[in-house]
């Protein structure tokens, strides 16, 4: 990028999806050194890659996996930032109702959503079933974790840390949908049709937010109840069968992400546990909004 380029913008594949990252060069920090774009670029990609290192459940190596394989039986060392998004997970679960639960990775690994391992799929349990401690964790009972459902969010809330600790004020980071803007300037935001995902709906213009969106048009697979979400209701471990997308405006991208499986498994677009987090939702039956 030459230095009298308004934006720089780049995307690399991780979280299995593309994260592009996006800087508004006219707005960086000008200090005795100024903003070095290309640093910060990488720097923003390398937090990214990070908690998909620690916390993929794909990966036999990562933090997670060492937790879903041990952790009912001793204690399994965290990097700070797995703590935090166990954590995280506990305080939605708790605030939603049991809703948002990353116990349900038994139910979609049986639907090939996840790759099964080798160890028998634990039965029951939930996210409250596992001890949080300063940089450990264990379980009081065999579980598979999922954090895929809030993970995602969380690596996109680092990347903005990354690029803000190197002097970036404005830009935006997307990971398949999980987006988070920031910046002084107003950015437009649309979301896709749940019926015609190559037609997009206008949500209006937003600075300084994150915004989520779960839907099944490029995800859905078919089953005996139907074409279903990746998404699992923990009530009765069933699959949600395709309909209306789910978008939460939220604060931070983890927290817009994770609420966007809760509100879609609530039954209505503004459930009271919203306020707590000072989120929002927009749910979309496709052509016409909710």
């Amino acid at each position: 990028m030459s230095p009298s380029s308004p934006e720089a913008r780049r995307a690399r594949p991780l979280l299995g999806t593309l994260v592009e990252v996006r800087i508004d060069a006219r707005d960086v920090d000008e200090g005795a050194d100024g903003v070095d774009i290309e640093a910060a670029l990488a720097a923003a990609f390398a937090a990214v890659a990070q908690v998909q290192a620690l916390m993929s459940f794909h990966d036999p190596d990562s933090e997670l996996s060492r937790l879903n394989r041990l952790g009912h039986r001793l204690p399994v060392s965290l990097h700070p930032w797995t703590a935090d998004v166990l954590r995280r997970a506990q305080a939605l679960h708790r605030a939603t109702g049991g809703l948002f639960d990353p116990a349900v990775a038994p139910a979609l690994a049986a639907l090939d959503f996840l790759p099964a391992p080798l160890a028998a799929a634990p039965r029951g349990g939930s996210i409250a079933d596992l001890v949080v401690g300063d940089g450990v964790a264990c379980g009081v009972r065999p579980l598979w974790l999922d954090l895929g459902g809030i993970a995602k969010g969380y690596a996109v809330d680092r990347a903005v840390d990354a690029l803000r600790t190197r002097g970036v004020r404005a830009g935006a980071v997307n990971a398949g949908g999980d987006l988070r803007l920031f910046g002084a300037t107003p950015q437009p935001v649309v979301v896709r049709d749940p019926v015609d995902p190559g037609r997009h709906w206008s949500l209006g213009e937003f600075r300084d937010i994150a915004i989520a969106t779960s839907a099944g048009y490029y995800t859905a697979r078919s089953t005996a109840d139907g074409l279903v979400m990746p998404i699992i209701d923990p009530r009765d471990n069933r699959a949600v069968v395709v309909g209306p997308s789910v978008t939460v405006l939220a604060n931070d991208c983890a927290t817009a992400d994770a609420l966007t499986k809760a509100v879609m498994l609530s039954g209505t677009p503004s459930p009271v546990w919203l306020q707590d987090f000072g989120a929002q939702a927009v749910r979309l039956e496709g052509r016409v909004a909710a």
